[in-house]
Order: structure tokens, then sequence, then C-alpha cells
């Protein structure tokens, strides 16, 4: 999908941005950027905010008038990449509909025809934004709650109720994945694939630009927490066992208490509907909830089972069955 920008793409990004919606909401919670900037940092090795963007025009031929922008960023070492940014808003163009439609299944085919095999979304739930993009598509999974919280609690100290996560730890994260996690959205994320037997969670546990911290009750793994420190605000990820609930409250304060002696910028949290366990915790600690996203996915390979073409003789009663093939699926 990556390809340098002209002067009237990015003249219409530049144009156009302040009619968008923003979709990735922690990168722009930890980092805030424009989408221009997010489309200049693309080819800067290592850049926290790049994103490939697609821009659309009112004619192929006649690059004068751009009509939308759609930006999505891959997912490091996975064949996934999620839509972070699109404009017009819904709100703002009677043609938004139809400009999300091309842009989305363009976003799918390119992304497709270079091995992606699943594109994501996070969109605010209860509005129309869902149904553009099932109707291109892409299926809900999972729903996540946002926390926020903006006044540190008092007396907040260091503490060494958690450890750093080592390399040894893999495997015990993976079962606690595992888990937790209802098997429709194991599907969904592409942990039953080659790539997440493999031991990578994706976005459940992406380690970069974060670290992970341990929870350990006689010995055995109670919880864990990915902290991710951006330059204006902290995002955390918990993962709490089934069997350790009445440690909710530890897992948090060992959490906090990492923070205690930097700057005092915004916290937030994502819990999804089957997390339960850390939500009540949370709302005692003075935790805001913000919002509501609903997370949705477009598989974009699939295997299927399809006959040989051969030539036969006529009383021959039906082609041998070949093996399973992948095919791109084109939107």
């Amino acid at each position: 999908m990556r390809r340098l920008l002209g002067m009237n793409d990015l003249s219409a990004i530049q144009r156009l941005q302040a009619y968008g919606i923003q979709l990735d909401f922690e990168r722009a919670a930890l980092w805030p950027h424009t989408p221009l900037q997010a489309a200049l940092s693309a080819h800067l090795p290592g850049s926290a905010i790049g994103a490939d963007t697609l821009v659309l025009y009112s004619n192929t031929l006649d690059r004068s008038r751009a009509v939308g922008f759609l930006q999505a960023r891959g997912r490091r070492g996975r064949p996934e990449a999620d839509v972070v940014y699109l404009s017009p808003s819904l709100d703002q163009d009677n043609d938004a509909v139809s400009i999300w439609y091309r842009l989305l299944a363009e976003c799918a085919h390119k992304i497709g025809s270079h091995g992606g095999q699943r594109l994501f979304a996070q969109v605010p739930s209860g509005n129309g934004i869902e149904e553009v993009f099932r109707q291109t598509g892409f299926s809900s999974y999972a729903h996540e709650d946002i926390y926020c919280l903006t006044d540190w609690p008092q007396g907040l100290s260091k503490s060494s109720l958690l450890r750093h996560q080592r390399a040894r730890d893999g495997w015990n994260l993976l079962r606690l994945y595992t888990e937790l996690t209802p098997r429709p959205v194991q599907i969904a994320e592409g942990m039953l694939s080659p790539e997440g037997q493999g031991g990578k969670m994706g976005d459940w546990w992406d380690q970069s630009r974060s670290s992970g911290f341990i929870l350990e009750i006689d010995g055995e793994l109670a919880g864990a927490v990915r902290v991710r420190r951006g330059r204006a605000a902290y995002w955390l990820r918990f993962g709490l066992h089934p069997q350790a609930q009445e440690h909710s409250d530890l897992l948090l304060h060992g959490a906090l208490s990492l923070l205690w002696a930097a700057s005092h910028h915004p916290i937030y949290c994502s819990i999804r509907d089957y997390e339960g366990g850390m939500s009540i915790a949370l709302e005692q600690a003075g935790f805001a909830r913000t919002q509501t996203r609903t997370l949705l996915v477009k598989h974009l390979t699939k295997r299927v089972k399809e006959p040989v073409i051969k030539f036969v003789p006529a009383l021959e009663k039906r082609p041998e069955p070949a093996a399973s093939v992948s095919h791109h699926t084109e939107s």
C-alpha cells in the first residue's frame, strides 16, 4: 500500500484533515499528531505515528480535486493493519458514505495484494460508523471501554508489587490470553493462525513502545500489565487471571506505582467486554469511563476447497478434489 505522496496528495490531506475522524484513539492520546504529520512520517524508521495514506480524487485522470482520504497502519511482525483515519466524516459530507466505501475497498485490496490477512478498525459504538464498515465486509468481534484517570491517587509511591516481564514468561502469557479470550475473538485476531500459534499475540500484548510487568501470587502468574508511555499520556492494558479476580486492586496499584515519579499525564486504560475483572477496581481508583468502542475485522484471505480443472472422459462422474489454496478476497 505504501507509495510516495505527491504535492497534490499532501495538499489534499492538509485541506481535508479538519473534516475527518480519528479511529486510533490510543496513539492519538499518547502522541498527538495530525494526519499530515502521520503521512509525512510514514517512511521514517521507528516512527510512532507514521501511517500509509490513500487519497481519493473525483477524477482519476485529473488530480485537481480530492474528495477524501484514508490512513492505515501496519502491525509490526504480523500480516495485519488498522484503519486509523478517514476523511470526510459522515456528518461533514453528504457523499461521505460512498467515499468511505471506495476508500475501504481500495485499502483492503491493496493490503490483501501484499499478503495482508486481516484489516482492523476500532470505531465509536452507537452511531452510523459501524454500519458503514459492516457494509464493506467488516464484522464485530468485541467491545471495549476506555477509562481515563486525570487526578492521581493521593499517597502513591513506588512499590515492588510487579516485576519486569522476562522471556520465559512468554508461554504463561499465551496461556493467560487463551484463558481470558473467547475463541471467536482468538479467530478474529488471528491467534489460531500460524503466526498466532508462534506466540505473537498481536494487539493484546504488543510490546512495541511499551513495557510488560507481571504479578505473581505464590509463584504463579496472576496477572500482567502492559505500560505504554507516550509524549502526552500513559496507556495501561491489563490481563487478570480468571482465578485471581480478588487481586485486581493489587494489580492496578502495582501498575500505578510504576508511574509514581513520572510526569502527571492522563492515564488511559482499555477493558474489553469479556475482561470484567478490572472495571470495579478502576472505578474505585477514580478512573472515569469516557467511551465505548466496537472492534471490527475484515479477513482478506481465506482457504477454500475447489475442484481441479482438467479434461476427463465423458463417463467420469466428477473432477478430483484439490488441496486447499489461498485466495485474496477483493472488495
